[in-house]
């Protein structure tokens, strides 16, 4: 299902077993399938009777909604460090909400980061002290308002070390 249809929207993880919540009336239920759906589909709330779209989240990692403050930095920049916003995050990288400054924008707001651009991010995930630090490629930018831009960043060899505590901060 290409076109979306004006419809709500709801994205899942497929599952043989799938939670769901109705965006209009909040009634909780469960789709159970004999096997895991592979393409998008359309269910009928049995209380209120909207149509409700079922996006498949086809990401390889789950991902968590999140706020937590970041430090980036260019890779070979000679700048120093800017601070950002992780919106979300999984095991595979993150998406960083940033202001438009240089070294991501010029003077004219014009974002100079592109896709395949490489950087370096330093964050702390709670409950832990320690920052955790990794290097990531930019694969997504949007530019949200005439102030911000967001990036999608997919993490690049992250250590063992690293990769723990994304996985444990996941799972809490």
């Amino acid at each position: 299902m290409a076109n979306i249809p004006k419809l709500p929207v709801i994205t899942v993880y497929p599952s043989t077993e799938i939670p769901v919540v109705c965006p209009c009336c909040g009634v909780k239920g469960k789709l159970k399938r004999e096997y895991p759906p592979e393409k998008d589909f359309i269910i009928t709330c049995p209380k209120c009777k909207q149509q409700v779209f079922v996006r498949i989240n086809a990401r390889e990692f789950y991902r968590k909604d999140v706020t937590i403050e970041a430090y980036y930095q260019l890779k070979d920049s000679n700048r120093p460090a800017i601070k950002g916003n992780i919106l979300n995050i999984s095991r595979g990288g993150l998406r960083l909400k940033c202001l438009k400054v240089a070294p991501v924008c010029d003077r004219t707001g014009n974002v100079r980061s592109r896709i395949g651009s490489v950087m370096s991010l330093r964050f702390v995930l709670p409950p832990k002290e320690e920052p955790v630090r990794v290097f990531g490629e930019i694969v997504s930018v949007v530019e949200e308002t005439d102030k911000t831009v967001t990036f999608g960043v997919k993490f690049k060899n992250p250590g063992e070390y690293e990769e723990m505590q994304i996985g444990f901060f996941l799972q809490s």
